[in-house]
């Protein structure tokens, strides 16, 4: 009987001893070993979001520190609605959060799309999510929708496109005997030539020309467009100067795009167009020679759409589409799309002038410039006015010096002639006769009958 307790004994202090001592969960009781009950585990499931917002305010989609950004509104929305912890909120990996298109600084969408994991409640989400987070939210960023998602969806990686449109007023491709200015309207000529240049970009192409820091050589430059075209001019209101002033829409659809892509393949049409360099410049862009592509404004670039059409064509027996969310959904982004950004935007560009602005420095541009090498002096109108005066009087004072140097080097080396006295001379001209006065006195004019 002693033996047996004693090796009893032995059992239970010897599984003691390989306890771990941080294991919070287990601890001794009465000589044993118990763990505490865990806490149900809650179900998760994978959503998709469509917003759209007004970019000028933020420094672009993705959070950053200290910064306002698409993301940070979003998140503390849904800190606020209950949705995510403030962990969850400060790293939002941590409930798989993801965007489709990383926009840059005051670049607006139409139609973004956002993942995440959250406790699964259809009904919670899908019903009644977008209008718990918009009275929460700014009123420059709108969500439209919430669907669920495959466990697994990634909305970047499973993106199949992203479509981009590039706003600007259409005297941006007026021709130099053409006037640059609000009366200017696009002619079917012009227009259909700014879509043969459009095409050249079609395919894939090495756009490492239309990016900073990115070499020849580094494949992560070749992006595959599927679509370039120019859409129909269109007039809006000018309601401060009481006129209507036509605009363009340039519509882009790709795989992805790197880093200014879309701004440069605008400027570079633009400048081709107005004739300030040659069509084949823009294939020569995408060969290995270093060439500073001129970046036209940010302000009427906007995303439009994400395309999930692979997803969807796979998915479509259980899941709901990401590409068209609906005729309702869809109504209320285009309407969203012009009271919130459209409008803004032109309106900004009347005010602004800021193509304009540019189309004005185009002219200076140098493409056989570094864009990596140290920026320059940006000069204005008024400095460049004082350079070109400045060296045109350095230039004239150089060459009035050479010609009184070269008029002394004749004078001393050209032979003195002196004239012969001259006689009294008597000139008769019209009716009048001149008498050529002796010594110093003025000559006399006298009538021919004298």
């Amino acid at each position: 009987m002693l033996k047996q307790l004693l090796q009893r004994l032995t059992r239970i202090m010897t599984k003691t001893i390989e306890e771990p001592v941080a294991d919070k969960l287990n601890h001794v009781q009465s000589g044993g070993v118990h763990k505490e009950p865990k806490k149900p585990r809650v179900k998760q499931a994978k959503y998709a979001m469509l917003l759209g917002y007004q970019g000028k305010k933020y420094y672009g989609m993705q959070l950053q520190k200290d910064l306002p950004t698409i993301e940070s509104k979003l998140l503390e929305a849904m800190e606020k609605a209950g949705w995510i912890t403030a962990a969850q909120r400060d790293k939002p990996f941590d409930f798989f959060f993801q965007r489709a298109a990383r926009t840059d600084r005051a670049v607006s969408a139409a139609r973004q799309m956002c993942g995440m994991q959250l406790p699964r409640d259809d009904d919670k989400y899908q019903t009644d999510g977008a209008g718990v987070l918009n009275n929460l939210l700014p009123d420059d960023i709108r969500v439209f929708g919430m669907r669920r998602t495959i466990n697994f969806f990634h909305p970047q990686k499973q993106c199949d496109y992203r479509t981009y449109s590039y706003t600007c007023p259409s005297f941006v491709f007026a021709k130099p005997t053409e006037l640059t200015n609000s009366a200017f309207r696009l002619p079917k000529e012009t227009l259909a030539e700014v879509n043969d240049i459009l095409s050249i970009y079609k395919g894939t192409h090495n756009f490492f020309n239309y990016t900073a820091k990115r070499a020849y050589n580094d494949m992560s430059s070749n992006r595959y467009i599927v679509s370039f075209e120019c859409k129909e001019p269109f007039l809006f209101r000018d309601e401060f100067r009481k006129e209507d002033v036509e605009f363009v829409q340039i519509v882009v659809k790709g795989q992805s795009f790197v880093l200014h892509q879309i701004r440069k393949m605008v400027g570079m049409v633009i400048t081709v167009v107005r004739e300030l360099h040659l069509k084949s410049a823009i294939q020569r862009s995408f060969e290995g020679q270093r060439m500073d592509i001129p970046m036209a404004p940010g302000l009427g670039l906007l995303l439009e759409r994400t395309h999930y059409d692979c997803y969807d064509k796979k998915n479509a027996k259980d899941h709901q589409p990401l590409t068209d969310w609906g005729e309702i959904i869809e109504k209320e982004v285009e309407r969203t799309k012009f009271e919130l950004i459209t409008k803004d935007m032109l309106e900004t560009e009347l005010v602004s002038q800021g193509m304009m602005k540019w189309l004005a420095d185009l002219v200076h541009h140098d493409f056989t410039s570094n864009p990596e090498a140290e920026e320059p002096e940006k000069k204005t109108f008024v400095t460049m006015a004082a350079a070109c005066a400045s060296n045109a009087a350095k230039e004239q004072e150089a060459a009035s010096s050479e010609t009184s140097e070269a008029a002394k080097e004749q004078e001393s080396t050209e032979p003195k002639i002196v004239p012969a006295p001259v006689e009294d001379l008597e000139v008769e001209s019209e009716g009048l006769k001149i008498v050529e006065p002796e010594d110093d006195k003025q000559p006399v004019a006298a009538s021919a009958s004298q």
